[in-house]
């Protein structure tokens, strides 16, 4: 998390929420009440929602797709939530969300919209929570949220509450590349249950690669133990993968439970041709060339 300068009376705060990838996620168990135990290697990229936050005497939450507004928005959950856990009953907000992530896509885009409202209320109604409280109040909103407030490249276990810093991802490129599918996070779950898939058990061997920095070696660890249940009864992904790799993609993978494929890429050039290709044969994909970052979110003083 990053702030220009300490920021106080505040009429307008424009943050910037950063989706992001799961550059190896294995599913260990299942608990006694129903989520699952996970090993998630998580990787910040530059794609961002804009979150516009301004004082009102309600709370109100808009957005640039129709269908998240208000109630429907997880934004609107996170300030219910906050105001009710720290007794602001009288505080509200305007909350503007301009979307560039895709809904429901596998990048966290409503997660980060959560994190970077909580890092937004938390400054304008001058709370003063610290970053783990802040972490402790996201995991009721949502499993991704510890994660998208802190960003950067961690591992993240259990539920997604236990976060560990790992060793930064080198100077590479990626490319996101969203098909019009609809995907199912909890139906994918169930059908993995179903299958009784075994854990990739592959997290040490990823974490050893990531510390060396040989984009080579990172290509052949990454892993998503969810991608054979998504992909069954989608060939569109394989053949994303495919064509990803044969326009030089170094390595190419399923992000969260899906749709949208990243490809790893040494460089902006391959980066750059590997788009070229998606987008040539197909116009109704979301393409877009991004970078890793280091943060979750970004408050931009305004």
């Amino acid at each position: 998390m990053r702030t220009n300068a300490p920021i106080a009376q505040q009429c307008m705060l424009s943050i910037k929420a950063f989706a992001k990838i799961n550059l190896y996620l294995d599913v260990i168990s299942r608990y006694p009440d129903g989520y699952h135990q996970l090993e998630s290697i998580m990787q910040s990229v530059s794609l961002f929602d804009l979150i516009k936050i301004t004082p009102s005497k309600e709370i109100s939450v808009t957005c640039t797709e129709k269908n998240l507004c208000q109630e429907s928005n997880l934004a609107f959950k996170v300030a219910e939530l906050l105001r009710e856990l720290t007794g602001k009953d009288s505080l509200g907000a305007t909350i503007n969300i301009i979307k560039n992530i895709p809904v429901a896509a596998g990048l966290a885009g409503g997660s980060a919209d959560a994190a970077a409202t909580l890092i937004g209320l938390n400054i304008l109604w001058d709370l003063g929570l610290s970053l783990a409280e802040l972490q402790e109040i996201g995991i009721k909103i949502g499993a991704d949220v510890p994660f998208c407030l802190a960003g950067g490249t961690m591992l993240a276990e259990g539920r997604g509450e236990r976060l560990i810093r790992l060793t930064p991802m080198p100077q590479v490129e990626f490319v996101l590349i969203t098909p019009p599918l609809h995907v199912s996070t909890a139906e994918v779950y169930k059908l993995l249950d179903q299958k009784a898939l075994p854990p990739m058990n592959r997290k040490d061997q990823f974490i050893a690669s990531l510390s060396r920095g040989v984009v080579g070696e990172i290509a052949r660890s990454l892993g998503n133990l969810l991608e054979a249940v998504t992909i069954a009864d989608r060939p569109i992904i394989t053949k994303i993968k495919e064509m990803a790799i044969e326009a030089g993609g170094a390595a190419a993978l399923m992000t969260g439970s899906g749709p949208t494929v990243f490809v790893l890429c040494q460089d902006k050039d391959l980066a750059d041709k590997v788009a070229n290709t998606i987008r040539s044969y197909d116009q109704s994909f979301f393409v877009e060339v991004v970078r890793p970052v280091n943060q979750g979110v970004e408050v931009i003083q305004t």
